[in-house]
């Protein structure tokens, strides 16, 4: 299923002065105290001090995504972690998980795509957290796609297409 269009729009945002983790309008609204916790980092923050930010053009989603569950495993804190995707796109993913994650860390990943006989090896970095204060299912990581080579990024656009996610 498609989310996105193939325009690029732009996100005017709230951001937190502790972890610099981007908060929403609508999570904001859900916690109409003065102090609320951060949805990226949980520092209780006080609602005068939160900066608004325009999220500059590399932030700006320009790939279409689609939902898809897929197995992804990488290396975290010494810990090999198996989860899986929430939605991908040719440019990066959203891995629904609880864990702790820092913005900037990069991850070596092992995404399983179905009808490719091993798993597709893609570094990523974190881009965006939420997994604080929210329900399980939206909870996770968002990563973007560093380096991915010929083979499994090939894979990963045949895969896409067969779902009839883009032309």
């Amino acid at each position: 299923m498609l989310i996105n269009s193939d325009e690029v729009f732009k996100r005017e945002k709230q951001q937190c002065p502790e972890c610099k983790g981007v908060i929403t309008d609508a999570y904001i609204e859900q916690n109409p105290f003065p102090e609320f916790p951060c949805p990226s980092c949980g520092a209780l923050i006080d609602i005068s001090s939160v900066k608004h930010i325009e999220l500059p053009a590399e932030n700006e989603r320009r790939e279409k995504r689609f939902n898809a569950s897929l197995k992804i495993s990488y290396k975290s804190f010494n810990e090999f972690i198996t989860e899986y995707t929430k939605n991908i796109s040719k440019g990066g993913t959203f891995i629904n998980t609880k864990r702790s994650h820092e913005i900037n860390d990069i991850v070596d990943l092992s995404l399983e795509v179905p009808g490719f006989n091993k798993p597709l090896i893609i570094e990523g970095e974190v881009i965006h957290i939420n997994i604080h204060n929210v329900p399980d299912e939206d909870a996770g990581i968002g990563i973007k796609f560093l380096n991915i080579d010929s083979e499994s990024r090939k894979a990963l656009i045949n895969f896409m297409k067969i779902q009839n996610a883009f032309k």
